[in-house]
This record gives C-alpha cells, structure tokens and sequence, in this order.
C-alpha cells in the first residue's frame, strides 16, 4: 500500500509530459498575438488615431499576458497534484502575469512610454523565469538550449523597450509583433521536443517493465 503512494519527483524533467500542451498552447498564443499586432499596427494604424490604437494595443496586450497567467496557473496545478519540481516556478511566473496583465487592463494611465515599459517588464521577467527553467533542466542540453535562446531574445527585447521608451507607438508595436513571433516559434518547438522527448521515456520504461 505504501509503494502505491506517490513521492516528490526529484528530477524536474519526471513527468513533464502531462503538461508539454501548456508550451504549445502558450507558443499558439504568442503567434497569434504576434499577428494581432502586426494587424493592429501596420493597418489599423493607418486608419486610427494614436490615443485609439494605444488602447486597442493596451486591450490586447494585457489579454495576452492575462491568458498566460491562466494557463500558467493551470499548469502549476498539474504540477503539484503529480509532485512535479517546477510547481512552484510556474505558480510565481503566474502570479506574476496575473498581475500585470490586470493593471495593463484595467488602468486607465497607459501612455505610449508605459505601453514600452510594461512591456519590457513583460518580455524581461518572462526572459528570468525561463532561465531559472533552463537551469532546473540541466540533465537536457537540447532543451536548454531553445529555452536559453528564448530567454536571451526576451531580454534583449526587454532591455530594448525600457531604453527606448520614447519610440513612437508604431514602432513599439513592430518589435514586440516581432518578439512574440520568434518567441511563440521557440515555445512550440520546445513543447514539440518536450513531448517526443518525453514521450521516448515513457516507451522504454514500458519496454524495460515487459
């Protein structure tokens, strides 16, 4: 009975397939977020006033990050109802996205500037998290590397906006369309990787069980 409970697992990558959809999702999210600017900015833009498509870029921009907190929170759950390591990593980037993306929402100070500094808090924090992610992986340089790649774009563009927060609104929309592009062209390969990777394990347990 006692061999029947189930223990902490100590390697971060133990069990990580019952949520590699939470990347590709997140990944989906990106690209089409990354389109939804591009849209915005190039078209939209020609034909909106600035204080208009400031805040339709504010809607937007907070809704992405607010749906990135709900799906990193639903994978922190499946985290710690299977005793997965990295519960804790996802509940903080969560908490982190919720918040954000509630004051990018709801506030009603958003200016051009605020607009670049919000999101390059956005892109460095997510940039942070997802280097702490690589480190937790050590055991799996393949992975490391994408997510080592997705973390220095996110804060290089990070840096970028918080010192250039004076560029007009088009432009600010152009290089973030452009971020979440790259980086929801990572995730979806990680999570794609993650999941063949993992799923390779989980074969040969079950040969090795015949």
């Amino acid at each position: 009975m006692l061999g029947m409970i189930s223990k902490p697992s100590l390697d971060p990558m133990d069990r990580l397939d019952i949520f590699w959809w939470a990347f590709g999702v997140r990944g989906g999210f990106a690209i089409l977020f990354a389109g939804m600017l591009a849209f915005t900015g190039n078209l939209l833009g020609s034909l909106l006033f600035d204080p208009l498509m400031l805040v339709l870029l504010s809607v937007l921009l907070g809704f992405y990050v607010f749906a990135n907190a709900v799906l990193l929170g639903v994978a922190a759950s499946f985290a710690f109802e299977h005793h997965l390591g990295l519960g804790w990593l996802l509940a903080g980037e969560s908490c982190f996205a919720l918040l954000l993306g509630a004051y990018i929402s709801f506030s009603l100070l958003i200016t051009p500037h605020s607009l670049a500094l919000l999101a390059g808090v956005h892109a460095l924090i997510t940039g942070c998290f997802q280097i702490v992610l690589a480190l937790k992986l050590h055991r799996y340089i393949r992975f490391r590397v994408l997510l080592g790649i997705s973390a220095l774009i996110a804060i290089s563009i990070g840096i970028f906006f918080l010192t250039h927060q004076t560029e007009p609104l088009r432009v600010i929309s152009f290089w973030l369309s452009g971020f979440e592009l790259t980086y929801g062209m990572i995730v979806i390969a990680f999570a794609w990787a993650l999941k063949a990777e993992v799923g390779q394990s989980n074969h040969w347990r079950a040969e090795l069980c015949k």
